[in-house]
């Protein structure tokens, strides 16, 4: 049996776009992914963000939001960071581990927390979660 890949979601604070896409990663790659998420500073998960994500049937209101863990970070095969301010402030991945970019507004910052601008922030991120996981011959 193949291993499973090991994807950690970065973004600034574990309250929005990391969440949904750990979230997805876990719905969509079922037992071939090992999905985590967290922050460069913990927070706690925007109650919008649970919102958006119980619409698409996916429960994320048990989750937390977490800092950054070092152990889960090297033993990632990809580390996704979702924020362009990530590129700075992220430990630098090492050679072996797959360092992929998405740059995605916080919705909740930009918008005042607007439903709308959430909904398309997860719609964005589910597809890149696909894409991410099909480029990966992750079984969907």
């Amino acid at each position: 049996m193949k291993k499973p890949v090991r994807i950690y979601f970065l973004c600034i604070q574990n309250r929005c776009r990391s969440q949904i896409a750990e979230a997805f990663a876990k719905h969509y790659g079922k037992e071939n992914v090992i999905a985590e998420s967290a922050g460069l500073e913990a927070s706690e998960i925007h109650p919008l963000t649970i919102a958006v994500m119980k619409e698409v049937g996916i429960d994320i209101s048990d989750h937390a939001s977490k800092k950054i863990d070092m152990k889960t970070f090297l033993a990632s095969n990809v580390i996704v960071k979702l924020c362009e301010n990530l590129i700075e402030r992220c430990p630098v991945v090492p050679f072996g581990i797959t360092n992929v970019q998405w740059n995605i507004l916080d919705p909740l910052v930009h918008s005042d927390g607007d439903i709308e601008e959430l909904h398309k922030t997860r719609d964005e991120i589910e597809k890149k979660v696909i894409d991410l996981l099909k480029g990966m011959n992750v079984t969907l």
